[in-house]
């Protein structure tokens, strides 16, 4: 057989890439979004359920220093579906307690098979206990997985945010899980602001959203609000919602809105899910009124509040005015902490013009507040684009819009401190901060919330947590100029330091999609995938292709 001539060997290389990525990761193919994605395949042949359980989820409940609930799915076929548990320890599990399922609920997907997804309790735990458990039929289980039950003091934990996911889960919104989890592996819940899938009868695409939670939605609890998609096509709430969590039944006692209005208390904050789907009649007047009285009644030193139709739009001419006329007074009146929403697919962070008057001594207007935060954000791949400066719904309804951002995929970290502080910080997908911001409460019943810097972690970094910051001495302070801050950013130039605008990217530049100009946080090694492919290729004539990977790969 004639040699090849160089050229020739080149482009055989650029096909053992092509074939070798293939291969070794489900294939290539161009997505809608632009960038890599796996090839069309029958959905049913990866998503089909078997007796080998799947779709992990733990989700909190009413008590959860001492209970837990998890879910999972299986084939209908498994008759016998159980929970095995037991106290964490240094190797091979022992003496782990079994309970069966409380409940199973079938039905039939859109790909031509039935499913089959269980729900159980563990209770009998001890408070702030590292726990393992796994899931099965007494024959074929799960690895184990791990939780640990909440203390009774407040703060000292880390949880996540995470806006809509909907499209292209597993090719791009894993990517902002991932990033999560792995700035914050330790994180007791993971709070979803809504539309968690595009199509709400698709059991492929809950799939691609299971798999790109992973490890999260097993090691963390979560909590989530339900979006307009989960009602789409509908009319009603996906059947798959109540099926694959376990949210408490504490909401206003409306049989559409169970397990979608609720609240859980976990070492002193009171997360809060609302229903925006429905915004009229009965479900949204018992809402309001239901709203009003765990907010009377709440106990906890810290609120979260999340629903999914954002207060104020950051995107086009969008306006929930009905949400805005009957909340806003409340989440204001109750000084709510932080409201968290989604939808216009966009990121933005403020709070109302009247809050940033009689602020303590020393505090600067242009980089703090009192009253609560709100935030619009997204973590999947969909961009709505922002709003014209000054036509924006947050400008014309008296509020300031201090932080925006299009063209973004985000998550943010929340560390609950045991001092009185609540630090958030919103990053991209590539590890690079975008937002920071600091609630701080003193003993006094004071409260200011105040632009900051990005912290060199929180309470879940890490097994045993990675101290906060030293606590300023007055609270009007700049908390950016503690020497515990990120070494990595300068802390001259936080990233509220011009209201209004955006930190890191110019809305009326054509570069308004690029990254922040930053070194990422986390992340930017090259694949191992892609070190091993290279060295193959080497010695097989792709060696040109794969210095071009990795000349792209440092450039990008």
């Amino acid at each position: 057989m004639p040699r090849l001539a160089r050229s020739a060997s080149i482009t055989a290389g650029a096909i053992a890439v092509i074939v070798g990525l293939s291969s070794l990761s489900g294939g290539v193919a161009v997505a809608a979004g632009g960038g890599l994605a796996p090839p069309a395949v029958d959905p049913a042949s990866v998503h089909r359920p078997s007796a080998a359980p799947d779709r992990v989820i733990l989700t909190p409940t009413e008590t959860p220093a001492v209970s837990q609930a998890v879910t999972w799915r299986t084939a209908t076929t498994v008759t016998s579906p159980r929970v095995e548990w037991a106290l964490s320890g240094p190797s091979v599990v022992e003496g782990a307690q079994s309970a069966a399922a409380e409940s199973t609920t079938s039905f039939d997907t859109t790909l031509g098979y039935d499913v089959a997804f269980h729900s159980a309790t563990i209770e009998g735990l001890e408070p702030e206990t590292t726990y393992v458990y796994r899931v099965g039929d007494g024959e074929t289980w799960t690895e184990w997985f791990e939780f640990r039950t909440a203390t009774t003091a407040t703060g000292d934990f880390s949880f996540v945010m995470l806006g809509d996911a909907q499209n292209d889960n597993k090719a791009y919104t894993s990517r902002a899980f991932r990033a999560a989890f792995e700035a914050r592996p330790y994180a007791k819940l993971a709070v979803h602001a809504g539309d968690l899938v595009d199509t709400e009868t698709s059991d492929a695409e809950w799939g691609e959203w299971n798999s790109a939670g992973a490890l999260m939605n097993q090691y963390a609890n979560l909590i989530a609000t339900p979006g307009n998609h989960e009602y789409y096509p509908g009319p009603d709430l996906t059947e798959y919602w109540p099926a694959q969590f376990a949210f408490p039944y504490n909401g206003p006692g409306i049989a559409e809105l169970e397990e979608t209005v609720y609240f859980v208390d976990y070492q002193g904050v009171r997360f809060i899910s609302l229903n925006t789907n429905r915004q009229n009649g009965e479900p949204f007047s018992a809402q309001t009124e239901w709203l009003e009285g765990v907010l009377d009644e709440n106990p906890n030193a810290w609120t979260v509040v999340t629903f999914h139709h954002p207060v104020f739009s950051t995107s086009g001419d969008r306006d929930n005015a009905v949400v805005r006329d009957a909340w806003l007074p409340i989440l204001e009146k109750h000084d709510v902490d932080l409201v968290l929403q989604g939808h216009d697919h966009t990121y933005g962070r403020g709070n109302l013009f009247a809050n940033e008057q009689n602020l303590p001594e020393g505090a600067d207007p242009a980089k703090s507040h009192t009253g609560p935060v709100y935030m619009v954000t997204v973590a999947g791949p969909k961009d709505y684009g922002l709003s014209p400066d000054g036509q924006d719904n947050w400008t014309l309804n008296d509020a300031h819009l201090r932080v925006k951002g299009a063209n973004l995929q985000l998550f943010q970290t929340v560390d609950v401190t045991d001092d009185g502080r609540m630090h958030v910080e919103a990053r991209t997908v590539d590890g690079a901060l975008f937002d920071a911001f600091t609630i701080t409460k003193d003993a006094a019943g004071g409260k200011l919330v105040t632009d900051d810097v990005a912290w060199t972690g929180g309470p879940g970094s890490t097994r045993d947590g990675v101290d906060a910051p030293a606590l300023p001495g007055d609270p009007g302070t700049d908390p950016g100029t503690d020497p515990g801050t990120d070494p990595g950013t300068d802390p001259g130039t936080g990233p509220g330091t011009d209201p209004g605008t955006d930190p890191a990217v110019d809305p009326d530049s054509a570069e308004a999609g690029a990254r922040p100009a930053q070194l990422p946080a986390t992340g930017g090694a090259l694949p191992l995938t892609l070190m091993i492919l290279g060295g193959v290729l080497v010695a097989g004539g792709g060696a040109v292709v794969a210095r071009s990977v990795l000349r792209n790969r440092k450039a990008s």
